[in-house]
């Protein structure tokens, strides 16, 4: 999956977790500032970041982005 598709990904769950939402909020922030900063490597870990936040690293979503 490629680091677009991530923060995609990353972007649809962002308010699955109230608690931590504000968090994987500013993860989200983070990735697409990468991004724009051609920074593919920080991008992918901050938007894997945010869906840590907003579904755990349990949910197949979060295991198919981080392979």
């Amino acid at each position: 999956m490629n680091t677009a598709n991530i923060i995609t990904l990353a972007r649809k769950h962002l308010a699955n977790n109230p608690v931590t939402e504000g968090s994987a909020r500013w993860c989200l922030a983070d990735a697409m500032a990468a991004q724009d900063g051609k920074q593919d490597g920080a991008a992918r870990m901050w938007a894997l970041k945010s869906m840590a936040y907003s579904i755990g690293g349990f949910h197949a979503d979060y295991q198919a982005a981080s392979k």
